[in-house]
């Protein structure tokens, strides 16, 4: 033992003796992969998180759109998120 670190030096494993990785197949692997919420879509599925009756989504706005969001939000007392979900609710029944 090393008595100023306290630290103990020990062999290094035998590579024998080292466990080797579970066999994974390519389908078993693709649906893994597939199932992640940021994977591309395989299918029809939809690719959004499951938050109760609703999917969370991610979308990237310019940082002066979000301002006026933010500004508009605050002005008729909703929250950043409420008044997205009201814009484009107002927008599809508007425009159908």
């Amino acid at each position: 033992m090393n008595t100023k670190t306290g630290s103990k030096i020990t062999k290094r494993p035998n590579s024998k003796e080292v466990t080797p990785a579970p066999t994974v197949t390519e389908s078993e692997a693709e649906k893994f992969i597939g199932g992640a919420p940021d994977s591309a879509p395989m299918s029809t599925a939809r690719k959004g998180v499951q938050r109760g009756k609703r999917e969370q989504i991610s979308h990237t706005l310019p940082p002066d759109l979000l301002a006026k969001i933010d500004q508009r939000a605050n002005r008729i007392g909703l929250t950043r998120a409420a008044f997205i979900n009201f814009a484009i609710s107002e927008y599809l029944r508007l425009n159908d």
